[in-house]
């Protein structure tokens, strides 16, 4: 079998640095490159990008956009990391576990923007949900999410692994205090709410690992919700799913404690619900370096060239 060419657009980036590692030695893969002196140069990314099967775009949004406006005609399906083109009419959203039309638009079009890590978490709790009536579009959501500090990429992990480390660092950090954070727009969009949650994301001080909570009160939803119907509804939506897990009730953690870095250095996400049939909790665990960005990018890969979706990836 052929190999297929896949080139990575700012490999040296904590995500497609990921990306680069777990392609490095598939057999099904060739990945090809520029010059390190040419990789911020559009003509010779134009270049590689031609004979390219697949190209990852691992850049800022600016650059992001540079680079489609320069080879958006091309053959090669293109998968963006940024959260430039998430809410882009005609590019297929690469979370396939909402629904086989998703993953059908990831199989056949060619531009694939690559889901946000806080979104993963907030869509998967949110979107199943909402599909089957139980939560109106207009529910006022409050969301919870920590993750660990590589999420903030290069800068924000040498500031976390410096020597002396600030003071501040040691203890968690609330960010997004203006209520615009870059991953509420595809949220909402996805989800089809007719307005943002209100996002409290947390920054701590371990590596990798993110916990998103989504609290419902049963009282504000249109029909009457307990949190057994939840519990029955995320296991049902993702039945058939080996990424997405939904963890038994009897598995819950009411009487214990949920870890945000339990599938750390994983590709999997798993649900829990939590609470009571008066204030219900949705949770969604997973790596934010794993289904929260490398990991769903090389699965929507997997997908868009036709192979297996799970090879190359780690199931916890």
């Amino acid at each position: 079998m052929t190999p297929h060419r896949v080139f990575i657009v700012g490999h040296e980036g904590t995500t497609g640095l990921r990306i680069h590692e777990r392609l490095s030695d598939r057999k099904d893969i060739e990945l090809l490159a520029t010059a390190d002196e040419d990789r911020k140069n559009v003509e010779a990314i134009k270049v590689v990008a031609k004979k390219a099967d697949l190209v990852f775009l691992c850049l800022p949004d600016v650059a992001s956009k540079e680079i489609m406006a320069a080879i958006g005609d091309f053959p090669c399906k293109v998968i963006d990391t940024s959260t430039a083109f998430r809410t882009t009419a005609g590019w297929a959203y690469g979370f396939p576990e909402l629904g086989e039309s998703y993953k059908t638009d990831i199989a056949t079009k060619k531009h694939i923007a690559n889901p946000g890590c806080h979104a993963s978490g907030m869509i998967a709790c949110i979107a199943p949900l909402v599909k089957a009536g139980l939560v109106p579009a207009d529910y006022p959501f409050t969301i919870t999410s920590l993750t660990g500090y590589s999420g903030g990429g290069k800068k924000m992990i040498g500031q976390y692994e410096s020597s002396p480390k600030d003071y501040f660092l040691y203890a968690p950090r609330q960010y997004g205090l203006g209520q615009e954070h870059k991953h509420l727009p595809e949220v909402q969009h996805v989800c089809g709410l007719s307005e943002a949650p209100i996002f409290m994301p947390i920054v701590d001080d371990y590596y990798s690992g993110m916990e998103v909570t989504v609290g419902i009160h049963s009282r504000l939803c249109h029909k009457p919700v307990c949190i057994d119907k939840v519990q029955q509804t995320l296991e049902y939506f993702y039945k058939d799913s080996t990424i997405v897990t939904v963890a038994p009730f009897t598995e819950n953690s009411n009487s214990g404690m949920l870890n945000a870095n339990q599938l750390s250095n994983t590709d999997s996400m798993k649900i829990y619900v939590t609470g009571n049939d008066e204030r219900i909790m949705v949770h969604a665990i997973f790596d934010n370096l794993g289904k929260g960005a490398s990991g769903t990018a090389v699965q929507c890969m997997n997908i868009a060239l036709g192979l297996p979706e799970d090879t190359g990836l780690v199931l916890g």
